[in-house]
């Protein structure tokens, strides 16, 4: 099997290849089997060392490999037995000399030393037709702002608030969630269906598509329900992303997706051309 690499620049030159004994790697890993039960999960490095709690490999897979400045979601990753999805693991993993953990692909190189190693994991790239949603435009179509000059780029920030919290005037270009104890808020003035996409990713288990063809700019207000899952209406695709969305059962509390038709845009379910993470083999692996 061919070898990918990757070409790193960070002050220096670092080749992460998939496969390869070359990566950098830990000095010292704990494995533990973690059966709290509870769905809270964390990773994050404390000074040498990295430390994830009750993560599932799969979390550790869309970590670990995905490309830089993208992501990798689950529906991209192809293969492997059922524990990957279900069990749950409390991982520390020490650098060598009490070095801090490096910072992005460094560290996520060594991540992948380290499923190499403990979970004996082999895996390679192709692309595969995979689901996804495609972004279009609803009949009504989405409210034209009534500025169409392009917004200053260094204001043009999506951010998340409480309700309560004291708001500052929203500039143009800028995307505001403000989260209450049931229901949400999405305010935005002069933005571009991009930037409703970048947050929309963030929700869906599938890779975002704008077919809308639409570049002008557009003003959204919009609210949405916490309590429900954050699934597009209409037919769906069969497959394994399918567990976990629900039908919507109450039409005034709905979801993001639903609530974005308002907005005048739309995600359908489809399929396209996605470069996959292919499992080849992974073993359970032993506690230390």
């Amino acid at each position: 099997m061919m070898r990918q690499c990757i070409l790193v620049t960070a002050g220096l030159f670092l080749f992460v290849c998939l496969g390869s004994a070359q990566k950098p790697s830990f000095e010292v890993v704990s494995v533990r089997i973690n059966k709290s039960g509870s769905n809270n999960s964390s990773m994050g490095p404390r000074g040498s060392r990295l430390v994830a709690t009750n993560v599932t490999l799969r979390t550790l897979l869309m970590y670990a490999y995905r490309p830089p400045k993208g992501s990798l979601l689950d529906a991209q990753i192809v293969g492997g037995p059922d524990w990957t999805r279900t069990s749950h693991f409390d991982i520390e993993a020490k650098t060598e000399g009490d070095a801090r953990v490096p910072p992005g692909e460094q560290t996520r190189a060594m991540v992948q030393s380290l499923l190499e190693d403990r979970f004996q994991l082999k895996v390679h790239r192709e692309t595969r037709e995979l689901p996804v949603y495609n972004l279009v435009l609803t009949k009504k179509g989405p409210k034209l702002s009534e500025d169409q000059t392009p917004p200053d780029q260094r204001q043009a920030l999506i951010s998340v608030v409480s309700q309560g919290a004291r708001l500052s005037p929203l500039p143009r270009g800028a995307l505001r969630m403000i989260t209450g104890p049931t229901t949400t808020a999405l305010i935005g003035t002069a933005i571009p269906i991009s930037t409703v996409i970048e947050l929309l990713q963030g929700q869906s288990d599938r890779i975002i598509v704008d077919k809308s063809e639409f570049h002008k700019l557009i003003d959204v207000h919009i609210e949405f329900s916490q309590n429900l899952a954050a699934a597009p209406p209409g037919p769906s695709v069969p497959g394994p992303i399918e567990s976990g969305i629900h039908e919507i059962s109450n039409q005034f509390e709905p979801s993001l997706f639903t609530a974005v038709q308002e907005a005048g845009l739309k995600l359908e379910p489809g399929k396209a051309p996605l470069e996959a993470l292919v499992i080849d083999s992974v073993q359970l692996p032993s506690e230390n």
